[in-house]
């Protein structure tokens, strides 16, 4: 990728910074991100410094805090500097994780800030997707952004309560891969919608640290 093109699109995948892989372009109300976006990269970039929220959609992570209650129990599949934030706003946090080295980071943030209410997992690959030790209809929102998702989306989905809510991020990749991992899991939250009478809204804008647009879906199930 020419040095042009880094600047311009930050990859080859999209046409420039300001759309998604698929093409869509972050609207106005989007536009406001940019800002908090270029200066957290940044701030990385020179110093290592990221910011304790969760590395997805701006205006996604708006909704789920005001949606976030409490008694909500979470799943997230992928553990980060969303593990805490996630724990600091509901009683319980399922939260598995693949990578040992980041699995021990993180949970040094959570005891640092004496989060207990987070069930921390390290699974290898085989297990990573498994939520068949948990009730059907027990977690208020599994949020899908690790290894797997097609995976995780299946399994997640009848943990789900009725009305409860999926944030599948990155849903704008694997664009140019046949049958990729991103598109069935797309694929299959569409179908999950479908099925349970619920819906689906897009957030096409900036996320933390990352001075590029990226796609995240929220869907009620």
């Amino acid at each position: 990728m020419g040095g042009w093109t880094t600047i311009v699109a930050g990859s080859h995948h999209r046409k420039t910074r300001f759309h998604d892989e698929k093409g869509n372009r972050v609207d106005f109300g989007g536009m406001a991100y940019a800002v908090p976006a270029f200066f957290s990269a940044l701030a990385k970039v020179a110093f290592g410094i990221r910011p304790v929220r969760p590395m997805i959609s701006y205006r996604g992570q708006r909704e789920l805090d005001r949606l976030i209650r409490s008694d909500w129990r979470v799943v997230e599949f992928g553990s980060g500097r969303s593990t805490p934030w996630l724990a600091g706003r509901c009683a319980f946090v399922l939260s598995i994780e693949d990578n040992p080295d980041w699995h021990r980071t993180v949970g040094e943030i959570l005891r640092a800030r004496r989060l207990d209410n987070v069930r921390h997992e390290l699974r290898g690959v085989e297990r990573y997707a498994d939520l068949s030790d948990q009730p059907d209809g027990s977690f208020d929102l599994a949020l899908v952004d690790g290894t797997d998702r097609t995976g995780c989306v299946a399994s997640a989905v009848s943990k789900i309560k009725p009305g409860g809510w999926l944030y599948l991020d990155n849903s704008d990749k694997d664009m140019t891969v046949e049958n990729g991992d991103l598109r069935r899991a797309e694929a299959a939250l569409r179908q999950a919608v479908a099925q349970r009478g619920g819906s689906l809204r897009a957030f096409t804008d900036f996320s933390p640290t990352n001075f590029f647009a990226e796609q995240g879906l929220l869907a009620r199930l």
